[in-house]
């Protein structure tokens, strides 16, 4: 379908309306995410010539981390004709290169690309995006490009390929238990207390421990995903939601076109297991023995479905932090306990699987900073066997820096 070239500067004005205002009304009155100011920090950054590439699973706040950006540079005092958003997810902007888009935007501006701030929101739409955006890169060097998407697998594969010294990757993950108390105001239900714990530090104690356990278990269920974690008003179905804007896009949709994936039923299936056993110690043997999978195929599944950010696989490490030469056993967790609710419908916290998702939601605290240097600890030896749930290894993987056993009980 060909528009007309006034519709299309028509919708970019649309797009861009802070030019006279200097104002987004509708995305600065949510919080901003722990994460804002490291994002915040690459989009100002120039020394190093690069893209920001924004990423993560669907519906963690990717496009409102973009808005909240551009209120930062309009509130800095950034003319508001450099500034410029495209939303490729729009049918009018299909199949139109970077560079055409943003010719019409100058246009309508006045304005040359020198000191501009370009964000690109759901870029996995147009063909080739990378080849685009790394020439844009490479011919603009006063210009700084942000890019996000919500086909985390597509992106994740390509910035590798292409965007070497070109782009810079930043993983947004879903909520942490942490955000989801302070952005919910939450947090008069914590206080802080010192104590000598090899050494003086500070900790918290709940004021109110059934109600802060509620917090908890809403979290668990819910709380992974801003738009539902904190809406003002109740969500009906939370579980379809996250069912299917989140898993079923994301295995029915994204992985097979990225892929090639012919039976994106067989996958599904394996990954209803491995969310259902998250936290599990599994053997890769039994697990191709219950999915009717083999090996091979199971190894790439799991590969897959880490690269769409929708789980994480932990390795095994003995008693001294090495790692087994034989590899037969593996852990993986969801990126966030809410996933499992999409699939299974809500837990309470006398259900059989709470105490594994809350395992789950633990390990989720630590994806953004220390995932590369997370293991669990399980051995034998001399007739005497261990077992930790977490533990994070040094940079060089030569001892262990700190453990985690993680227990839900009364």
């Amino acid at each position: 379908m060909v528009f007309n070239l006034s519709i299309l500067k028509s919708r970019i004005k649309l797009d861009n309306k802070w030019r006279e205002s200097r104002k987004i009304p509708f995305y600065k009155k949510f919080n901003r995410r722990v994460s804002f100011t490291d994002f915040y920090a690459q989009v100002k950054q120039f020394k190093l010539h690069r893209a920001v590439v924004l990423m993560g699973p669907r519906r963690v706040g990717k496009t409102v981390m973009m808005y909240q950006g551009i209120q930062n540079l309009l509130d800095e005092g950034i003319d508001a004709k450099k500034i410029f958003y495209f939303s490729l997810d729009t049918p009018i902007f299909t199949n139109i290169p970077l560079d055409e888009l943003l010719l019409y935007a100058l246009a309508i501006n006045k304005t040359t690309l020198d000191g501009c701030y370009v964000f690109f929101d759901e870029i996995q739409y147009l063909k080739n995006w990378e080849v685009h955006l790394k020439n844009l890169v490479d011919a603009n060097r006063k210009t700084k490009f942000i890019a996000s998407g919500s086909a985390a697998a597509t992106l994740r594969m390509k910035s590798l390929e292409s965007g070497a010294g070109r782009f810079t990757d930043f993983f947004l993950p879903p909520l942490t238990f942490s955000e989801y108390i302070d952005l919910n105001s939450f947090d008069n239900l914590l206080k802080e207390v010192e104590v000598d714990f090899y050494g003086q530090r500070t900790i918290y104690k709940a004021n109110d421990i059934d109600q802060l356990n509620k917090h908890f278990c809403d979290y668990i269920n819910f709380g992974g995903f801003p738009e539902i974690a904190l809406s003002a008003e109740k969500i009906p179905n939370p579980e379809q939601v996250i069912q299917k804007d989140i898993t079923d896009k994301v295995i029915m949709k994204d992985l097979p076109g990225l892929f090639g994936i012919e039976n994106s039923l067989e996958l599904q299936q394996f990954f209803n297991v491995l969310s259902y056993r998250t936290g599990e110690i599994m053997s890769y043997k039994n697990v191709s023995t219950e999915t009717k999978t083999d090996i091979k195929t199971l190894k790439k599944y799991i590969e897959y479905l880490e690269s769409a950010f929708l789980i994480k696989v932990l390795h095994r490490v003995d008693v001294t932090a090495k790692r087994f030469k034989n590899i037969t056993q593996f852990k993986a967790y969801l990126t966030n306990p809410s996933l499992f609710t999409g699939l299974f419908g809500s837990t309470d916290m006398d259900a059989e699987r709470f105490p594994h998702l809350v395992e789950t939601t633990v390990f989720a605290q630590y994806l953004q900073e220390d995932y590369q240097y997370l293991r669990y600890a399980n051995w034998k030896r001399n007739g005497r066997e261990g077992e930790v749930d977490i533990v994070k290894i040094s940079p060089n993987y030569q001892k262990v820096e700190w453990a985690l056993e993680v227990k839900w009980s009364d």
